[in-house]
């Protein structure tokens, strides 16, 4: 059996979230400047983008591809005062995998991420998440 531990280095820790399997969803506020995350990827050498975000449970650094993050900054004009919806589609290990990026319509829902965020969110929590993110990405 493989050890817990083990397992949470692979996957990441709680300040990091990733898109992995088909229809998987993640709803949003911006909360900071993107991240460029440097790694690697079953040995080969590799490129993320950590974009500070806060759902519903909290700030995580949501690690995403170029293409998204370049999705995600066709809005930034609107990241003071809308959420955002990012979707998967593609089956988990799917290198063609695509992503849809959308505002997120639900005035009530965006302003209870909007008061998470005000409430939770320090920066310090964003430094934190890049060190644990270079940390899964290293192997």
């Amino acid at each position: 059996m493989v050890k817990w531990k083990d397992r949470m280095k692979e996957w990441g820790g709680g300040d990091l979230t990733f898109l992995s399997s088909d229809g998987e969803v993640i709803i949003f506020v911006v909360v900071d400047e993107p991240q460029l995350l440097k790694g690697k990827f079953k040995g080969n050498p590799q490129e993320r983008i950590g974009c500070p975000v806060v759902t519903d449970e909290g700030f995580v650094l949501f690690i995403t591809g170029k293409r998204v993050a370049r999705k995600l900054s066709k809005f930034e004009d609107r990241f003071k005062d809308a959420a955002f919806m990012v979707v998967r589609h593609g089956e988990s290990g799917d290198i063609n995998a695509s992503y849809e990026v959308s505002l997120f319509d639900n005035e009530a829902k965006t302003a209870q991420l909007f008061a998470i965020a005000k409430k939770e969110y320090k920066p310090p929590m964003l430094k934190q998440a890049i060190k644990d993110a270079k940390e899964v990405m290293a192997g």
